[in-house]
Order: structure tokens, then C-alpha cells, then sequence
């Protein structure tokens, strides 16, 4: 035998993989659930960045979030939307807004999942992250000719309910 070859073979055998993240498998793995949100905004043009602290939930096909705007030298604003999930193709999840436009799809066989959606003249791309499952982000990177700032957010499962999976029954 090779010297090191007994080591490298214990670190290759299936006992030492490392387990598979559990990711999620659609859109029943949102709903009911709840995450706290912590999110940057880098805003290009005016040069500033903005945090966001708060709450989101899914219930009955809607994405609820609350919380509050930080900005430098201001007292704290109240920040809140809802977005619409629908089931998508390929067990993905379709995002559309309050008044029922379409805004972009989360392919969750895609790694990572991205999507773009074009609001003339602004272009918004997103990537999703969801290898901490039930932890995610998700990073947008919008431009046009009067906006340009990066967002990232940081969901963190709630630990005061249970994870629940579309493989649980019942």
C-alpha cells in the first residue's frame, strides 16, 4: 500500500460524506413558517447603505413582511409587502406581486436558483441560497438609468416553531 493511501480511502468511503443539506422541495416548505429577515441595501447612487430588520411569513399563498428601515441619521421607518406564491413549473414557485403581475420564478432544481424580471427601464436580478436550509438569502443586484444598489437578506428560521417538510404527512 501506498503511503497516505489507507487515509485517503477512510476519507473517500460513504461514512465520512458529509450529509446532504435538506433543501426545499417546493412551495408547501414555506408555508406556515416563519424567519426573521436581517438585510443590507447598498445604494450605488446615493453612496449610503440601509439595513432592514423584521419578519416574514407565508400563509394562504402570501409572503407577509414587516419590520423596520435603519437608516444613518433617521429615526426607524416602518417597511411592509406581500408578495403572491403560486406553485410553478417543475415544482418550482412563481412570485408575482400584490396586484397580481408576475415578478419571477424560483426554480428550486436550479443551483442556486436565479431569475431576472425586467420593469422597463430597470433590470432586477436575483440569486437564491438555500444550501442552510431552513436558513436562506437571497441577493438582488438591480440597475437602471436612476437606481443601482445591491440587496441582501439573511432569513433565519424561526426556532419558536418546528420545521416542517412537504414529505411530512400530516
Amino acid at each position: 500500500m501506498i503511503a497516505g493511501q489507507e487515509v485517503v480511502e477512510k476519507a473517500m468511503t460513504p461514512k465520512s460524506a458529509a450529509p446532504l443539506p435538506q433543501l426545499p422541495l417546493g412551495l408547501d416548505d414555506f408555508m406556515g413558517h416563519s424567519w426573521d429577515i436581517t438585510r443590507q441595501i447598498c445604494d450605488h447612487h446615493q453612496d449610503q447603505t440601509v439595513q432592514f430588520k423584521g419578519q416574514c411569513y407565508f400563509d394562504s399563498g402570501w409572503y407577509h413582511e414587516d419590520g423596520q428601515l435603519i437608516l444613518a441619521h433617521s429615526p426607524p421607518l416602518a417597511s411592509s409587502r406581500r408578495y403572491r406564491w403560486r406553485p410553478g413549473a417543475g415544482g418550482g414557485i412563481d412570485v408575482y406581486f400584490e396586484d397580481d403581475r408576475f415578478f419571477h420564478h424560483i426554480d428550486l432544481t436550479q443551483s442556486p436558483p436565479t431569475a431576472h424580471h425586467h420593469c422597463q427601464p430597470d433590470d432586477y436580478h436575483v440569486a437564491y441560497d438555500f444550501a442552510r436550509w431552513p436558513d436562506w438569502t437571497a441577493h438582488w443586484q438591480v440597475s437602471g438609468p436612476r437606481k443601482r444598489y445591491d440587496m441582501h437578506s439573511c432569513y433565519r428560521k424561526r426556532t419558536d416553531e418546528p420545521l416542517r417538510s412537504a414529505n411530512d404527512k400530516g
